[in-house]
């Protein structure tokens, strides 16, 4: 007998040919920007943009840490996604999560990522955070009023467990939703109760210097404060 059954066909992100050819192109122009000693800033219309941009600063240089800025996990697979969209799914490729793309594995969630801001998400990716230790700051963490501003937050991050250390040199993948839909609503994907602008204004001015280079994704002006 030949051919595979339904229940074993492969399951793969909407678009997935589209995404991994600009994927491909991405992380090639990264590491060719960072080896000519320029700081890239990956401007995208969603967080997919990351399997490339991170793919390639970390074959450029792999001890970087991540700061990843978002309402969402994006550690989706296409088995746990609703959608299927791959926006929801650049960790779970650059984890190797995902079978028929492992050679996309460059980060190790335990000791590269800080999240700030998730409070979407589905049980899947909640799970995979949790069995991994991922360090997380949720909005509640983040309120500038509450805490002694940015300062708690980075004694907290600085003198975590994971091992993190101060001379860390630090890649931003930013997503626009991150900050609360009350702030800021030009995104398709706006989340209620999320940072303030305040807040992520200092978070830039924390890491920015340290940082090797960006992602910024999700804007769309075309979708204005209603």
């Amino acid at each position: 007998m030949s051919g595979a059954s339904s229940d074993e066909e492969v399951i793969e992100a909407k678009n997935t040919l589209n995404v991994m050819s600009s994927s491909i192109n991405l992380r090639n122009q990264t590491f060719k920007a960072l080896q000519e000693g320029y700081y890239p800033i990956v401007l995208g219309g969603d967080h997919s943009q990351a399997i490339g941009s991170i793919a390639g600063m970390k074959r450029f240089m792999p001890d970087t840490k991540i700061i990843w800025v978002d309402a969402h996990i994006d550690a989706n697979t296409p088995d746990s996604s609703p959608s299927r969209n791959a926006h929801g799914m650049p960790l779970a490729y650059l984890t190797g999560q995902i079978n028929q793309h492992k050679h996309w594995n460059c980060v190790d969630m335990r000791k590269d990522v800080c999240y700030f801001g998730i409070r979407s998400y589905e049980d899947e990716e909640a799970q995979f955070i949790s069995d991994n230790n991922v360090l997380v700051f949720e909005p509640k963490d983040c309120q500038t009023n509450k805490m002694n501003k940015i300062n708690a937050v980075m004694n907290r991050y600085y003198h975590s467990v994971r091992g993190y250390e101060d001379k860390s040199k630090y890649w931003i993948s930013f997503d626009i939703d991150s900050i609360d839909a009350e702030q800021f609503k030009s995104t398709g994907t706006a989340e209620g109760n999320g940072l303030s602008i305040e807040f992520v204004s200092k978070l830039f001015e924390t890491f920015t210097a340290r940082s090797i280079g960006m992602d910024l994704t999700e804007v769309n002006f075309e979708l204005t404060a209603g």
